[in-house]
């Protein structure tokens, strides 16, 4: 009797160290970087990060979360535009595809090493996009894609910028990375989107709406 009290002590107290320690301002920043955590997780997941390790705070929980949500879909979104017709977006998205790769390994780690479990599995909301961008074909797809691109980049860019001043330095660390990584596509995603919205626009035809 004494032991099962103990541990539901320790569980309300897990529960009440992240909710402590996720302000709003922060809360609100996270749900409008792109992807939010709170939208690409199912209610057992979350259940799960909450009582997890009591030494780590909501926000790194959070941004495990929300890093390792969004490093799946742009996995999967780089699959998806490997059926493009344009040589320079199958070739880009062949390159990236490894280092989101990576960064799922490398947050499934460090997760892993404060217990927490990390499913491979997209939230619903993700799969419906995915699923719609499936029926697209070039230039429509590439647009979509590299739009899609450009917002988790810049969401990833936000993220990591605020990991950079968490607790645990094994995020701080990983953060960092993640920046760099980020950065150096950033500037062929641009010029590739640039691209794509040009050749979609001349290629409308009467009755279709470009998306430039």
């Amino acid at each position: 009797m004494i032991k099962s009290n103990r541990n539901v002590i320790v569980a309300i107290t897990a529960i009440s160290l992240a909710a402590a320690s996720c302000t709003p301002s922060k809360r609100e920043q996270r749900e409008n970087a792109g992807i939010s955590a709170d939208s690409t997780i199912d209610a057992t997941t979350k259940a799960k990060i909450s009582t997890a390790d009591i030494d780590m705070d909501g926000s790194e929980k959070s941004f495990i979360l929300a890093i390792h949500s969004q490093s799946l879909y742009v996995t999967e979104l780089t699959t998806i535009a490997a059926k493009s017709k344009n040589d320079e977006l199958r070739v880009f998205v062949k390159k990236i595809a490894s280092s989101y790769q990576k960064i799922s390994r490398d947050i499934e780690m460090i997760a892993k090493g404060k217990g927490i479990s990390l499913e491979r599995k997209l939230s619903d909301m993700q799969q419906k996009e995915l699923n719609s961008i499936k029926e697209l074909s070039s230039p429509t797809l590439d647009q979509q894609v590299l739009q899609k691109i450009q917002s988790l980049q810049a969401s990833f860019t936000m993220l990591f910028k605020e990991a950079q001043h968490l607790p645990n330095k094994d995020l701080q660390n990983f953060a960092n990375n993640g920046l760099m990584i980020i950065h150096n596509q950033q500037a062929a995603t641009s010029k590739l989107f640039n691209a794509a919205n040009e050749t979609g626009s001349q290629s409308t035809r009467p009755g279709e709406v470009s998306l430039k």
